[in-house]
C-alpha cells in the first residue's frame, strides 16, 4: 500500500504540475479546450469505463503489476490536479519567470527553480486528496493486481463464508485507518487554501 500510495502521488504530482503550468501559460484557445476535456472526464463514473479500463489493461501487459497499477492511477486522478494547479499557477506574476529567463535560465530550469517552489501549497493539496483516495481504494487493485497486495484487499481474507476473524478484522481497520489519519491531521491545513487558490484566482 505505501509503495502503490507513494508511486502514484509522486507520478500524478509531475504529471500534474507539468501539465498545468503549461495549459496556464499557453497562450491559445486550445488550452481552455483541453482543460475543458479534462473536466468532463470526471463526470464519467468509474463503473461504465471498468471493463474497457481492464481490457485496455491486459492489452498493454499491466494488470499483475504495481507499476501498471500505478500508471493506471496517475491516469484516472490528472482532471482535478491539472485544474488546480492551471488556476493556482494563474496567480504568480508572469514577472518572476521573466526575470529568472534574463537571467539566463532555461524554461526547464526556470520551472523548477522558480514555478515548482511556489506550487507547494496546492501540490500538497493534490496529495491529500490523492492519498485518501489510493490508500483506501479496493475495487481498482482487486481488478488491476487481483492478489492480496495492498491492504484493503488483504483484510477481505479476514470475511469467511461461515465465520469472521473479528480480531484481525479490528486490526486490520487500526493498521489501515491510523496513517491515514495522521498525515491527514498534518497536511489539513494545505486542503481550504490550496483549493480556493487554485480555483477561485484561476
Amino acid at each position: 500500500s505505501c509503495l502503490v500510495t507513494a508511486g502514484g502521488i509522486a507520478l500524478n504530482l509531475s504529471v500534474s504540475a507539468l501539465a498545468g503550468y503549461a495549459l496556464s501559460r499557453w497562450k491559445s484557445k486550445w488550452a481552455d479546450v483541453i482543460t475543458l476535456v479534462f473536466l468532463s472526464s470526471m463526470f464519467v463514473p468509474f463503473h461504465t469505463i471498468m471493463i474497457a479500463l481492464l481490457t485496455t489493461a491486459r492489452d498493454l501487459k499491466l494488470t499483475g503489476s504495481i507499476g501498471g497499477l500505478i500508471l493506471i492511477y496517475c491516469g484516472l486522478q490528472c482532471p482535478i490536479p491539472i485544474f488546480l494547479i492551471k488556476g493556482f499557477v494563474r496567480s504568480i506574476p508572469r514577472e518572476l519567470e521573466e526575470a529568472a529567463m534574463i537571467d539566463g535560465c532555461g524554461t526547464v530550469r526556470m520551472f523548477f527553480s522558480v514555478v515548482l517552489p511556489m506550487l507547494k501549497p496546492i501540490l500538497a493539496t493534490v496529495a491529500v486528496l490523492n492519498v485518501l483516495w489510493i490508500w483506501n481504494d479496493y475495487l481498482l487493485p482487486y481488478l488491476i493486481l487481483g492478489k492480496p497486495i495492498t491492504i484493503p484487499l488483504s483484510q477481505m481474507y479476514f470475511y469467511g463464508q461461515y465465520n469472521q476473524q473479528w480480531h484481525l478484522i479490528m486490526a486490520g481497520f487500526v493498521v489501515s485507518t491510523v496513517p491515514v489519519v495522521i498525515f491527514f491531521l498534518l497536511m489539513q491545513k494545505y486542503i481550504v487554501n490550496g483549493i480556493a487558490a487554485g480555483a477561485v484566482k484561476g
